[in-house]
């Protein structure tokens, strides 16, 4: 696997382009896990055991029930993932029924109980019925490498419906929004953990949801409450006001994205065929996984089931969107002509990709490295 040195130059780093590797997933992750943690975000929608026949062949499958070995043929997959994670690093592992409750028990060996995030679960349509109920959602696992030095999660909601202005704030009527853990979940660790000084000279330390830099500013603008004068008593909240944008802590349950048969449609429309690949995921799913995981502008994510691509449009689209240079690495196997429909779905993207306003380059350029097998 020459072809991976790539990886040990600086050129990948620094160049905006992103890479699509032909082959097993598990060849791949063996020959990169060797550099220091480059990752920041993980998005993978692995087989969910079903009871169909495995495309992956592992040593481990001989005389194994079907659970036991899809067990081992995820784990080994996800010690490699969680070894070229950052440290503040996070993975999102979509999963179905059949294994969600294993793969739970399987990760919590392997990234720590500490450090598991929340179950969110995508309401994806009409769901999957039986005799007895109808499941409505499909289920993501998500687990931080260090949950103490993970960036904070937060989901980004415009309020206009402001309705009070108890201090007469010149600037109208505002809402106050939280902006702090309670004393009893914060954790002295975190980089966020500091004290804020009220007007009256109550300290009140916790860990907050912006940085100590981000907090003197909105303290300087006038933007966090402390209650009514002369005691300035209350627990501070932040002061926004109509039109504005602030961060809340997102919800485990996602219901704006769209169905699982919007996906389809769109998919099929965008490759000029129906039918190509079943069940692809909403665009808009991952791009909100990784806009709540707070992901840099200049953030690696990797997708080492890459199946027909959705996570590389999600990455073009939030490009895009904030002027950002995340690079996308997508890992398909060659199997039953997925990989050329992942292909055929980044080369659609890049042809409609806008240039970026900083550089000459595309936001991601498209390169092919085949992974021996």
């Amino acid at each position: 696997m020459e072809d991976l040195e790539i990886f040990n130059s600086e050129s990948f780093f620094k160049s905006p382009s992103s890479i699509l590797v032909k082959g097993d997933n598990l060849d791949f992750l063996s020959s990169v896990e060797k550099f220091e943690p480059f990752v920041d975000f993980i998005y993978i929608d692995p087989p969910y055991n079903t009871g169909n026949n495995f495309t992956y062949k592992d040593r481990f499958y001989e005389g194994k029930d079907r659970h036991s070995a899809w067990l081992d043929f995820i784990k080994i997959r996800l010690e490699k993932a969680r070894s070229i994670l950052k440290d503040e690093g996070v993975i999102f592992i979509a999963i179905g029924q059949d294994e969600l409750y294993r793969l739970k028990v399987l990760c919590d060996d392997i990234f720590g109980e500490d450090n598991f995030i929340n179950n969110f679960m995508w309401l994806c349509g009409k769901g999957k019925k039986d005799e007895f109920s109808r499941t409505l959602q499909q289920d993501t696992l998500c687990y931080a490498k260090n949950r103490r030095k993970c960036r904070p999660f937060v989901e980004i909601q415009e309020r206009n419906y402001k309705t009070q202005n108890p201090d007469n704030d010149p600037r109208g009527q505002w809402f106050s929004g939280s902006i702090s853990f309670s004393e009893k979940r914060s954790s002295k660790n975190h980089k966020n953990f500091f004290a804020v000084e009220s007007p009256s000279g109550i300290k009140w330390e916790r860990q907050w949801l912006c940085s100590k830099e981000e907090m003197e500013t909105l303290l300087a603008e006038n933007k966090i409450y402390f209650g009514p004068a002369p005691d300035y008593a209350n627990v501070p909240r932040q002061k926004i006001f109509n039109g504005e944008e602030n961060q809340i802590i997102p919800k485990n349950i996602i219901d704006h994205c769209p169905t699982t048969r919007d996906a389809q449609n769109y998919l099929d429309k965008l490759l000029g065929e129906k039918g190509l690949f079943d069940n692809p995921k909403p665009v808009e799913l991952i791009e909100h996984f990784l806009k709540i995981s707070n992901t840099p502008k200049n953030a690696v994510i990797m997708d080492f089931f890459a199946g027909s691509g959705t996570t590389f449009e999600a990455v073009s689209r939030l490009n895009e969107s904030d002027g950002g240079n995340r690079k996308c690495i997508l890992v398909q196997k060659d199997e039953g002509n997925i990989f050329e429909i992942c292909k055929k779905r980044v080369q659609k993207v890049i042809e409609n990709e806008p240039l970026n306003t900083q550089s000459k380059d595309p936001y991601c350029r498209f390169c092919y490295i085949p992974c021996s097998q």
